[in-house]
């Protein structure tokens, strides 16, 4: 009790960490009402659920206000990286996330009601094309970090191989391309970090996607990908293993 008590303060400590909290109530209470209204059930609890949304996602612009300069200072400390694939997807994903967080301030703005001229439909399709590209990016590293560990264990694997010329093993029998296959996919399961920012980046792909009309998903449905996805991005600031770096 005393462990998840300590977690629970250093998480609500951290803006990061409320930022993830309030996501994660958020787009809750996306898929709650979009289930109350397709089942017909209490119309005010689902008015109640989308004012709650709305509210958090308000909270959050105010959280991340001025974060966009952070995110593009952060941007010039990446592009010094040696490892040119890293360098390449971790600078254009902070450029990315730096526009989009400009567009979600100029939202937020318009959410105030001090700047009733902004223009909120552009603003947010400028905020959806460049969170899309951010995680595009991500993906990317991603896809890059996973070659890697799978590069790694085929060679752990040809290194086993040669050792043990006692016993010979038929690489091109489908038993035994399944137990590499198995024992892959477990080493990236055992890979905390590249695991969870992995299922992190695929829920949030489908978030901006939907927003831009390339897909068509419902509220309930994003709002559980939403969901899932704030749930992988706690437990990466509870655990630092879990968190790729670097970010």
């Amino acid at each position: 009790m005393q462990f998840n008590m300590d977690k629970w303060v250093q998480l609500n400590n951290h803006v990061a960490g409320r930022d993830k909290i309030a996501r994660f109530v958020q787009y809750a209470s996306r898929a709650v009402w979009d289930t109350l209204e397709k089942k017909d059930l209490s119309p005010a609890l689902t008015d109640n659920f989308k004012t709650l949304e709305y509210i958090l996602s308000t909270f959050r612009k105010l959280l991340r206000f001025g974060k966009c300069l952070d995110v593009f200072y952060a941007s010039l400390r990446t592009i010094h990286y040696p490892d040119l694939a890293i360098r390449v997807t971790l600078t254009l994903g902070k450029l990315s996330q730096a526009l989009f967080l400009l567009a979600d301030h100029f939202m937020w703005l318009a959410r105030t009601g001090l700047f009733k001229s902004i223009n909120t439909k552009k603003w947010s399709k400028f905020a959806n094309k460049y969170w899309l590209l951010s995680i595009i990016m991500n993906l990317c590293r991603d896809v890059y970090e996973i070659y890697r560990l799978l590069d790694l264990h085929k060679a752990s694997v040809k290194s086993g191989i040669s050792r043990c010329n006692a016993v010979p093993m038929r690489l091109n029998s489908p038993r035994e391309l399944s137990r590499i296959a198995l024992h892959s996919y477990a080493m990236i399961l055992g890979h905390k970090d590249v695991f969870v920012d992995t299922v992190k980046n695929v829920c949030d792909f489908f978030i901006p996607l939907t927003a831009l009309g390339y897909t068509n998903m419902s509220p309930r449905t994003i709002g559980l990908l939403g969901a899932i996805s704030s749930l992988a991005g706690l437990y990466a600031l509870i655990e630092p293993k879990a968190k790729l770096t670097p970010a």
